[in-house]
C-alpha cells in the first residue's frame, strides 16, 4: 500500500507513512526490485499474468499520467491478489469435490478474500479442520510452501 493508505490504516500521519515504507525497502531493497521488475514486464508486455496464467491487461500507451501510475499499482496488486484468488479457488473446488465424493457432514458457507467458513457438527470439527487445512496447504506446490491457519467457533464472530 502507499503512503495515504498507511497513513490512514495505522492513522498515524503521510510523513511517517512514507518513512516506514522507505525504511522497509531500504531493508528489503530485493523486494523493491522485484516489485519494479513486474511493473517493467506489464509495461513491456501490457499485462501480468497469475499463477494459473490469467492475465490482467494494462493499456498504457493511451493512459493519462494518472492512470499510468494506477496501471503501476495495480500491476504488483494483480499479481499478487489474483494469485491469492486462482489458489483460494482450487481450493475451494477440492474442498467440494471431498465433500460430495466423501459425504462429510460439511457445508462452505462463505469465502472472504483467503478465508473459507464451513459449517460442521461439533464434534466433527477438528478433523475436518485438519483434512480442509492440508487440502489449502497442499493445493499448489511453490518454491515456498503455503500455510494456513484454523480456528473454530461457534460463530462468524468467535472466529478471530
Amino acid at each position: 500500500m502507499g503512503p495515504k493508505k498507511l497513513s490512514d490504516t495505522l492513522d498515524i500521519s503521510t510523513k511517517e507513512a512514507k518513512d516506514i515504507i522507505e525504511k522497509y525497502f531500504e531493508s528489503f531493497p530485493t523486494v523493491r526490485k522485484y516489485f519494479r521488475s513486474i511493473v517493467d514486464a506489464s509495461k513491456e508486455d501490457g499485462y501480468v499474468e497469475t499463477l494459473l496464467k490469467r492475465r490482467r491487461y494494462f493499456d498504457y500507451e493511451n493512459a493519462s499520467p494518472m492512470f499510468k501510475a494506477a496501471y503501476e499499482r495495480e500491476s504488483v496488486n494483480s499479481l499478487f491478489q489474483g494469485s491469492a484468488s486462482d489458489l483460494i479457488k482450487l481450493s475451494m473446488n477440492k474442498i467440494y469435490n471431498a465433500i460430495k465424493e466423501e459425504n462429510l457432514n460439511a457445508k462452505m458457507l462463505l469465502q472472504i478474500h483467503d478465508e473459507l467458513i464451513f459449517e460442521v457438527d461439533a464434534g466433527e470439527a477438528e478433523v475436518l479442520a485438519m483434512k480442509f487445512k492440508d487440502i489449502m496447504e497442499n493445493i499448489f506446490e511453490l518454491n515456498i510452501p503455503l500455510k494456513t491457519s484454523v480456528n473454530i467457533g461457534k460463530h462468524w464472530g468467535k472466529l478471530k
